[in-house]
């Protein structure tokens, strides 16, 4: 299905905000250009290539073929074209533009990737009611790091509700999180940060108690508090709702970007088109966080914005603005769509894409889920994709896929073939959806012409076998390549039984050789199958009855390689007592410009 969004008349414009040549060039293992500049919240990187400083090689500038040294992934260390280690920093250091800087929080700014010092967590439109709401955060620093947490300007007392999760099969023991020493090295607390008291069945409780004892979502369209955390060394951090896994209905996760890699020009994504009259109160919605006061926000909708909850109404096709002060949400739920609509800020936001309980591929199938996605800038916005698909549940369960154009006249080529039903041309505003039951590549005439894609897995009731559904909808967006990562710390939730991974490697772009990514409780991964110019493989961690899978199981896991990969987390139920849910997210990715596309909110 492929549908325009008519009513957005706005062209995408290049711009120089970069303030360098529109060609990125590059000859090495790295996946950096030599242009550079700011880009909203991060303030000054050393390239506007990908990664949190350098995707493990160099650069090459653009006015000499010249080969410099950048920083490695983890921003632990200054590293020449190959990856060779020039300068290792300490702990109390950082990477940032080829050096080792006194505050890693600092390089992180820099770095403009999924790993920073402060995160914005917001409980998206909901269909469980009171559910607990929770955010992990990751330590992938070389030291303790202390956790703070605030809610409309209140500080929170972490002692309170951060724990520490200790996963012995299906099985979570929760040690408290230490305040006076902080997260140790490794480790990963979960913040319980609210529920309401009169959650119900379908919303367990928080394990120790929740930060805040009632409902901090906003059903419908509104306004509300946002949780804003902050780490004194860079951290990755998710969240997840509700909390519970496989024992909860109407899961969703998603990837948070850090205020470093928040920007001022986004395209809505909604979750989902709107499951009603099947599901009631089943609609597509729209979250828009604020970082400093008098943010003003400029919506140019392609559909008519209902309004209500302290959102002002507006016609499609007309900008409506809004004003946020820092935390404060703002949130548009309606049966209409507002997927394609241009957004623009004068400073830096974060938007969450996202449903109350969508159905998968369509409203045949009854089954529903929540979903929730953190988007990327306009500007960090890829324009190569490599999808494949997750662990089958059965013969026929093929992914199911959304894609919206960002510039006119953007052209697609496929690999091996397009998909049935799958564009060839995209449009500023246009979604196109489709189906494709293998991988595959899918890539635009140049980076001027980026394009988002979204992966979903469809209603788990086809899949029943003994149970009532194996796994249900769940949205995840497709990072491009040239924002991989070559190490990832995420954590796999121990009350789903089904977890896996599903992992792309990047060639060489010396030899055109692919390196080893490793996981820690595998080693070399195995099984790597080849899609276009890049390999992907699957892994299992826990299958069947929350069965290990060799030395694998649910918890903290790292992996690494020595050229860019990327890692899709997926977790779903099957048992009796965890059918029909599932939750799935990108275990990491950068969110540097790698495009000089500006898309305004002015009606032109």
């Amino acid at each position: 299905m492929i549908r325009s969004n008519p009513r957005i008349l706005i062209h995408a414009i290049l711009a120089s905000a970069l303030g360098s040549a529109g060609v990125f060039l590059s000859c090495t293992d790295s996946y950096r250009s030599d242009t550079s500049g700011e880009a909203g919240g991060g303030g000054s990187g050393s390239g506007a290539g990908p990664g949190t400083g350098g995707e493990g090689g160099g650069l090459i500038t653009g006015d000499g073929g010249v080969c410099n040294n950048t920083c490695s992934n983890d921003l632990k260390k200054v590293v020449d074209c190959v990856g060779n280690v020039v300068q290792q920093c300490t702990p109390e250091e950082g990477c940032a533009n080829a050096e080792c800087i006194p505050n890693p929080c600092d390089a992180a700014i820099a770095s403009k990737s999924s790993s920073g010092c402060e995160f914005y967590a917001v409980k998206t439109a909901i269909n469980a009611t009171g559910a607990c709401f929770a955010a992990f955060v990751a330590n992938t620093w070389d030291r303790r790091v202390k956790i703070a947490v605030e809610r409309n300007g209140v500080a929170l007392n972490v002692a309170n509700f951060a724990k520490i999760p200790v996963v012995q099969g299906a099985t979570i023991e929760y040690e408290d999180y230490d305040v006076a020493n902080g997260l140790d090295i490794g480790q990963v607390a979960i913040l319980f940060l609210s529920r309401n008291n009169f959650g119900g069945p379908v919303a367990p409780s928080c394990p120790g108690g929740p930060a805040v004892s009632a409902e901090t979502g906003v059903m419908g369209t509104g306004r509300g508090d946002a949780f804003r955390i902050e780490t004194d060394y860079p951290v990755v951090a998710y969240q997840l709702v509700p909390y519970g896994g496989g024992m909860t209905n109407v899961t969703g996760a998603s990837l948070l970007l850090p205020t470093s890699a928040w920007d001022n020009n986004y395209i809505a994504i909604n979750g989902f088109t709107s499951a009603e009259p099947e599901v009631p109160n089943g609609n597509p919605s729209l979250t828009i966080v604020a970082s400093q006061d008098d943010t003003e926000i400029n919506l140019l909708p392609g559909v008519d914005i209902v309004g209500g909850g302290g959102v002002q109404p507006a016609v499609a096709g007309t900008m409506a603005t809004y004003t946020l002060d820092k935390g404060d949400f703002l949130q548009i739920t309606q049966p209409e769509e507002l997927t394609g609509s241009p957004i623009t800020s004068n400073h830096p936001i974060g938007v969450w894409g996202a449903h109350s309980c969508m159905t998968v591929p369509d409203n045949t199938v009854a089954d529903c889920d929540s979903a929730q996605q953190q988007l990327a800038p306009v500007r960090a916005m890829g324009s190569e994709f490599v999808a494949a698909p997750y662990v089958k549940r059965g013969d026929d369960d093929a992914p199911f896929y959304r894609m919206v154009g960002a510039v006119d006249g953007t052209q697609l080529q496929w690999s091996p073939s397009t998909p049935p039903g799958a564009p060839t041309t995209l449009n500023l505003g246009q979604l196109a959806s489709f189906t494709a039951g293998d991988a595959f590549t899918v890539r635009s005439q140049d980076t001027s012409h980026p394009f988002y894609i979204g992966q979903y897995m469809t209603g788990g009731s086809q899949f029943a076998g003994a149970t009532s559904g194996v796994g249900d909808p769940e949205w995840v967006t497709v990072i491009p390549p040239s924002q991989f990562l070559d190490y990832y710390a995420f954590f796999t939730d121990a009350t789903y039984p089904e977890t896996s991974l599903v992992v792309v490697r990047t060639p060489s772009k010396i030899d055109g050789s692919f390196a080893d990514v490793e996981l820690d409780c595998v080693g070399p991964l195995e099984g790597w199958m080849q899609i276009g110019d890049y390999e992907y493989t699957q892994v299992k961690l826990v299958t069947g009855n929350f069965q290990s899978v060799g030395n694998c199981s649910n918890g903290r896991h790292e992996m690494s390689s020595t050229l860019p990969f990327g890692v899709t987390v997926w977790g779903w139920g099957q048992t009796s007592l965890t059918t029909l849910v599932s939750y799935a997210y990108p275990a990491g990715a950068g969110f540097l410009p790698i495009n000089e596309v500006e898309i305004p909110t002015d009606p032109q």
